[in-house]
C-alpha cells in the first residue's frame, strides 16, 4: 500500500514538473521511418541511463515496455511506471533477465515501442550492453538511438554514471536518431560492432542537441 501511496505522489509531482519544461525535439522523422517500415510499426529506444530522466518525461503521454529490476526499488519504479501507462518486463541482467527479455520481446512484437537505458543498471557507463540488439532482432524492430539535453541540471558526482536530472523551466532538446536495423540471422559474436554503432550514435545525438542549445 505504501508503494502505491508514493508512487501517485511521485506520479503527481512528475506531471507538475515536466509543465516547467521546454523541448525541442530533433529527429522526429526518424521516428516515423522506424514505425513505418516493419508490419509491427514500432522500434526500441537506446539511451544511457545518465539521461533516463530527460527521456521519460520528454515522452509523457507515449506508451513504451521497458526492463525494470526486480528488487524492492524497482517495484516502486515499476508502478509508478503503470501509472504512466507503461508496460514494466521484471528482470535485469544479474537477477530475471530471461524472463524480462522474453517480456519485452511479446511486448514490442504486440505494436509497443520499447525503452532500454542500454548501460543500466549499474554500469559501466556509456558501454552498450547485448540487451537492445537481442530484443530487436527477436522482435524484427530497428533501434532508435535516444538523445535528451537539458540546458541546465543537476548531476550526481558520485553515482557510477553521474545521473542528470534538468532543472525546472529549462530547455531539453531531444535527438531521436536514424534507425539502426538488425539482420535477424545476426551471429552473437556480431552483436560487438553494433553497440558500438548504437553506442556513437548515441553520442552524436547529445553533440546535436548541445550545438543546439549553446549555438554562438
Amino acid at each position: 500500500m505504501q508503494i502505491k501511496i508514493l508512487a501517485q505522489l511521485i506520479y503527481f509531482f512528475v506531471r507538475i514538473l515536466n509543465f516547467t519544461y521546454r523541448y525541442e525535439f530533433v529527429g522526429l522523422d526518424h521516428k516515423k521511418k522506424a514505425k513505418d517500415t516493419l508490419p509491427n510499426k514500432t522500434f526500441v529506444y537506446a539511451l544511457w541511463h545518465q539521461n533516463l530522466v530527460g527521456s521519460i518525461f520528454s515522452h509523457i503521454g507515449e506508451r513504451f515496455t521497458m526492463v525494470i529490476s526486480e528488487s524492492k526499488d524497482g517495484e516502486l519504479v515499476a508502478v509508478t511506471c503503470e501509472k504512466f501507462g507503461h508496460i514494466p518486463s521484471r528482470g535485469s541482467s544479474t537477477r530475471g533477465g530471461k524472463k524480462a527479455l522474453i517480456e519485452i520481446v511479446k511486448t514490442v512484437k504486440s505494436g509497443v515501442p520499447g525503452a532500454l537505458s542500454v548501460d543500466g543498471p549499474k554500469g559501466p557507463a556509456k558501454i552498450v550492453k547485448p540487451g537492445v540488439i537481442e530484443i530487436a532482432r527477436l522482435a524484427d524492430c530497428p533501434i532508435l538511438p535516444l538523445s535528451p539535453y537539458a540546458k541546465s541540471f543537476w548531476f550526481f558526482e558520485k553515482s557510477w554514471d553521474q545521473f542528470r536530472v534538468p532543472m525546472p523551466f529549462t530547455k531539453i532538446v531531444v535527438v531521436i536518431g536514424e534507425p539502426i536495423y538488425i539482420d535477424k540471422t545476426l551471429d552473437r559474436d556480431q552483436y560487438e560492432d553494433i553497440a558500438h554503432k548504437v553506442g556513437d550514435a548515441i553520442n552524436k545525438g547529445e553533440e546535436v542537441a548541445k550545438s543546439i542549445l549553446f549555438k554562438s
